[in-house]
């Protein structure tokens, strides 16, 4: 019988939310990368963003885990309708809390030209995902990937209801298909240091992480991950992640390689944290181990709130004007964890009696204590991302 309650992939959540602040610190510190040994280390300092892949994949997996092992079903207007509630209710109350305080704070709600204001319409109506002026909302950038989550939600019934028809195999290949074709399409035509509205915002160039992440579910279910050891998963995936980071900083960071190999550099990224994501479900395996430290947990299951805060605290605190002053950053991120601990505990986990359940204190054990499916399983909600 497989694991349905999976500490691991909080434990990669975390990595995962870890990257993504690391990544926007180096935007804001001008961080420089070291050279060892005559090779430069820019390849791994500067794709802390694909931490946003990561998230994808692992809301794909979530969301259909529970479909694959049987324990929910998606066969009438109902069912997604019930899904629907589920994923309002999960994502929205912060989203909309973390919105208005950032604009309510920054004391630009009364901007004589009125930018604001508007930006602030398409934040609460998601409609700043459909345009490539408003799709990284200056307020708070990570919200572009907060709006992919939605549409991925909001398709997520049609996909199983195509899946029920087809199968996810030919789903799986037919995402992987459109989502190379748009992001080379966008690449051709389009910037490319950064996240396109098309490809991006609009899901199409990121569908294929979200299918990806339904068949590693399917997977799981019906014990099919092992094939090879967990040592071969790791060193494969850790060496096709190495390529895409080289790759990556190629395209994006020296110009020196055509924009459109992003596009394919995207899916070998893909194939190498689908590696280590079946290392990690091996909980005999000593990466499993340590993605079930209680460190990475938590941040694992609070990442939706560290996510949406950590940006707005990092404008705060002037850190992206040049304020590098080691106690401010300091101040960032113990500001950071303390609005996200208070949002993770009253806002997104507001139901649960007991706090030492979320933050893993006292006597419960992560695989023992009595909510750890719900908190194990903190869905896709937590997949946030951004570069």
């Amino acid at each position: 019988m497989p694991r349905l309650r999976l500490p691991e992939i909080n434990g990669l959540r975390g990595v995962a939310i870890l990257a993504i602040i690391w990544h926007h610190l180096t935007i804001a510190l001008k961080v420089k990368a070291p050279v060892i040994f005559q090779l430069s280390t820019a390849p791994l300092v500067f794709n802390g963003w694909t931490g946003v892949n990561l998230f994808f994949i692992l809301s794909g997996f979530v969301l259909y885990l529970p479909y694959a092992a049987q324990k929910r079903q998606m066969q009438s207007r109902a069912d997604a309708l019930v899904f629907y509630k589920h994923r309002f209710f999960r994502l929205m109350p912060l989203y909309y809390l973390v919105s208005i305080a950032t604009l309510v704070l920054s004391g630009t709600l009364a901007a004589p030209d009125g930018g604001v204001l508007r930006q602030a319409l398409t934040i609460a109506t998601f409609t700043f995902m459909f345009s490539s002026h408003t799709f990284v909302p200056s307020s708070n950038w990570a919200l572009w990937s907060i709006g992919t989550e939605v549409l991925f939600s909001l398709v997520f019934p049609l996909l199983l209801w195509i899946t029920a028809r087809v199968g996810l195999k030919s789903v799986l290949v037919g995402a992987l298909v459109l989502s190379l074709l748009v992001r080379v399409l966008c690449l051709i035509h389009g910037r490319h240091d950064g996240p396109d509205w098309v490809a991006d915002g609009l899901l199409l160039g990121r569908l294929d992480e979200f299918v990806i992440g339904m068949m590693l579910a399917q997977a799981h279910v019906h014990n099919r991950c092992w094939r090879l050891p967990s040592a071969v998963f790791v060193g494969l995936g850790a060496l096709l992640i190495g390529i895409a980071f080289y790759g990556f900083n190629r395209c994006i960071i020296e110009l020196t390689a055509p924009a459109e190999l992003l596009a394919v550099l995207s899916n070998v990224l893909d194939l190498g944290l689908v590696l280590l994501l079946l290392a990690a479900l091996d909980e005999r395996f000593v990466l499993a181990q340590m993605l079930r430290s209680r460190v990475l947990h938590v941040l694992g299951m609070a990442c939706y709130s560290i996510y949406l805060w950590h940006l707005p605290v990092m404008n705060a605190y002037g850190i992206f004007k040049g304020n590098t002053d080691p106690a401010f950053i300091a101040a960032f991120g113990l500001t950071v964890l303390f609005l996200a601990a208070m949002t993770y505990r009253y806002i997104e986990f507001r139901s649960v009696a007991d706090w030492r359940q979320l933050f893993l204190a006292g006597p419960f054990a992560p695989a023992k204590r009595p909510h750890s499916a719900e908190l194990a399983n903190v869905a896709s909600a937590n997949s946030r991302h951004a570069s």
